[in-house]
């Protein structure tokens, strides 16, 4: 696995020198491929050209620093841009805001993080903790027995790499109307629900809760059933709630749903996944009642979540049998 490895050296650089010139014929020195090669692989493994990757990662990292007061002239210079029209270009055609809106704005954005490459080649067993790419997961099947009901807030989201955070967005809105939500039945439990949009361009994200029936559940809400049946679970953690449902939940989804899975012997029946969300997963949560719920000793019990989707076993096992 060099060319993992020579790879994983090549962002750990540009991460390290974002604020320099970068080229391609550099970086493909680097690990040791042919430019033509380098940049065929490159895509393969982090999903954008390089340098498109540069520059997803150049304004991610500027962008921690626009609402610190810092002069916005000095944080294009600082992450490798030559004026401040080109960053403001740049950074609204990812964001589609311009820095300024952005810095008096209490938007929230959702970015390209620096891939760890070691996660995409390891196969973990069932039932087995792994640990990679600064997360700590494991895959178990569970039988749903009953339908979950779920009422929330729906966001329409786009497939881009980086942009605003659509689903942070319906999560802050779901928290606002919480008590309007009729029939709730696990107060400490929120789900996100991930599935196809009805046109067919992006997909939708629900911010939802448990409730015990529609009855009565205003048409503000949308509703949504997750169905019983036999599920594949990824189960992961990390340092902080922020880490959690950042970083660590994109991390997580990749290494389920397009590394994992596709080699595991189950395939998904349904195009949903689920975000699961309990006390597990509050410890540091600022809400005052989950805090209380949550467990205290936080290296025994870091904050954890878990992704669900809805699977069988695949057909060419099954005829083996």
């Amino acid at each position: 696995m060099n060319y993992y490895t020579n790879m994983q050296n090549v962002l750990d650089y540009i991460e390290g020198h974002i604020d320099d010139e970068l080229s391609i014929d550099q970086l493909a020195e680097m690990a040791a491929l042919s430019k033509f090669y380098f940049q065929r692989l490159f895509l393969k493994l982090v999903g954008v050209n390089v340098m498109q990757y540069v520059r997803l990662r150049r304004v991610a990292r500027a962008s921690e620093e626009i609402r610190d007061g810092r002069k916005i002239t000095d944080i294009a210079f600082s992450y490798g841009f030559n004026n401040l029209e080109t960053f403001s270009r740049t950074f609204k055609s990812v964001y589609n805001l311009t820095p300024t809106e952005y810095q008096k704005s209490d938007i929230m954005l959702a970015h390209f993080y620096k891939p760890d490459l070691s996660i995409k080649y390891h196969l973990v067993d069932m039932g087995v903790p792994f640990i990679a790419a600064g997360i700590m997961l494991e895959i178990n099947l569970r039988q749903l027995k009953e339908d979950i009901k779920l009422a929330g807030i729906l966001q329409k989201c786009t497939w881009e790499p980086a942009g605003q955070d659509n689903p942070g967005m319906a999560w802050t809105k779901l928290f606002t109307v919480t008590e309007a939500i009729k029939n709730q039945s696990s107060p400490n439990v929120h789900c996100g629900i991930s599935f196809p949009s009805e046109d067919g361009e992006g997909f939708n994200y629900l911010a939802a809760l448990k409730v015990d029936n529609y009855q009565d559940i205003s048409n503000d809400f949308y509703r949504y059933t997750v169905p019983s049946g036999l599920y594949a679970v990824c189960t992961f953690s990390a340092e902080s709630f922020f880490e959690l449902t950042n970083e660590a939940l994109d991390k997580a989804f990749s290494y389920f749903l397009h590394t994992w899975l596709p080699n595991s012997h189950y395939e998904m029946t349904d195009t949903f996944a689920v975000e699961y969300y309990d006390y597990r997963s509050l410890k540091d949560h600022p809400s005052k009642e989950q805090v209380l719920t949550a467990p205290e000793n936080i290296v025994e019990n870091p904050p954890e979540m878990e992704i669900m989707v809805l699977v069988k076993e695949k057909q060419d096992l099954e005829e083996r049998k």
